[in-house]
């Protein structure tokens, strides 16, 4: 693949904006100042980790097998994060310095993964998901994942929280908010320092219903998983979109390898999952990460369209112009999923996936332009407040790796 186009560090005044009550211009010395070549030099190099300032990555085939919009993505993070906190794109490319094998035992992996014999159509996507929990767990710092645009500073989402030792919050992340009481973290953004206990048994968990496989069709059947309430995606939905719901289940099973944990009762050890969540996991809800979709009502069409349009001077594009004072101004990232192969969505994503928009995201003089401009430059004025965490799904009396029968 070519290299894609990267901007240079464009100064403050290469976009037009006025401060409002919710955005301020970002002080440039708060930045990196470094080119976006020299900022990709260093993300191609190893770096050792020396604390848990660490936000973490993943693509398989490595950074330059990215879509240039998702390497445009990395770049942003690390201006806007500076220099306390590194940012690593881990690999499994064979002799690469960022290969995860290069930070984390075989053993934190299953044999699918270790002898790269998994196949399917997901094995990018499994293989992220193999490797977040342990580098947390490690090493800790944030997980999240390479298709996301970051709007805030990542201390200011969760880190500073998790860091103060005043609060009771150990782990953060946000909730698809589906299933009050049961619900789930999203697995795109995971953040908790290292040693934590809660993810080191999730981990435990996903690592144990992949032994044996090389592809993710039936997970969800796995006996661990047999108490775990299976995500429904409502049936209009499912007719609407052609989505199969029971390989949606096999998809998202590091969903339900989580919800195991959070139902689990442990007397080996004392360990109470719902305990644990209600009283240390600050939870922010799904607006954070996916108000852009909510917005267009998941038409990736209607994202694409509104983002391509010009933002002049007069006769600003009032639906584009709302969208994106929205998003710089009320979320903290924008997670573009591609979800299942086979179904109908259209998404952001796979628009900006195509060779022929490969720069859509930075075409001058765009909305989209000024939302990646924006992501770096803008600074929003609000405080995050966590959603009231209250478990009410089943318990599961059982020791991590224990089977239950029915």
């Amino acid at each position: 693949m070519a290299a894609p186009r990267m901007d240079n560090h464009e100064p403050e005044q290469a976009q037009s904006f006025t401060p409002t009550p919710e955005l301020e211009l970002l002080p440039s010395s708060q930045l990196d100042a470094r080119s976006d070549q020299e900022i990709i030099s260093s993300l191609l190099q190893f770096q050792p980790v020396t604390s848990e300032r660490n936000l973490w990555t993943f693509w398989d085939t490595g950074f330059h097998g990215m879509r240039p919009y998702v390497q445009r993505f990395i770049v942003g993070w690390v201006r806007r994060l500076g220099p306390s906190w590194t940012v690593r794109v881990l690999d499994h490319v064979e002799g690469s310095p960022l290969n995860v094998h290069a930070f984390l035992p075989p053993a934190e992996f299953h044999d699918a993964f270790n002898n790269r014999t998994m196949t399917g159509p997901y094995v990018g996507a499994h293989s992220g998901d193999i490797v977040r929990l342990p580098l947390i767990y490690h090493y800790g710092g944030i997980w999240m994942d390479a298709g996301t645009m970051l709007f805030r500073h990542v201390e200011d989402i969760c880190w500073k929280v998790l860091e103060d030792p005043t609060t009771p919050y150990e782990i953060a992340g946000f909730a698809p908010g589906t299933e009050p009481g049961n619900d789930v973290i999203m697995n795109g953004f995971i953040a908790a320092k290292k040693g934590n206990g809660f993810i080191r048994r999730w981990h435990d968990v996903y690592l144990e219903i992949w032994k044996g496989r090389t592809n993710c069709i039936g997970l969800q059947e796995h006996p661990l998983l047999r108490q775990v309430k299976k995500v429904h995606v409502p049936q209009e939905m499912q007719e609407k979109f052609g989505i199969d719901n029971s390989l949606m289940n096999d998809y998202v099973a590091h969903a339900l390898a989580f919800k195991r944990i959070r139902m689990l009762q442990d007397s080996s050890d004392g360990f109470s999952g719902p305990e644990y969540w209600e009283r240390h996991a600050f939870v922010l809800p799904v607006q954070e990460t996916f108000l852009a979709q909510i917005t267009c009502e998941f038409d990736g069409q209607r994202m694409f369209d509104l983002l391509s349009l010009p933002r002049g001077e007069k006769d600003r594009d009032l639906l584009a112009e709302k969208l994106v004072q929205e998003l710089l101004a009320n979320a903290s990232t924008m997670k573009l999923s591609h979800g299942l192969k086979n179904n109908k969505l259209v998404h952001l994503s796979k628009l900006w996936d195509m060779p022929e928009n490969a720069d859509a995201d930075i075409a001058p003089g765009t909305y989209a332009a000024y939302l990646r401009w924006g992501s770096v430059h803008l600074r929003q004025t609000r405080v995050l407040q966590p959603l009231p965490v209250k478990c009410a799904g089943g318990m599961l009396w059982a020791g991590v790796l224990e089977v239950v029968e029915e």
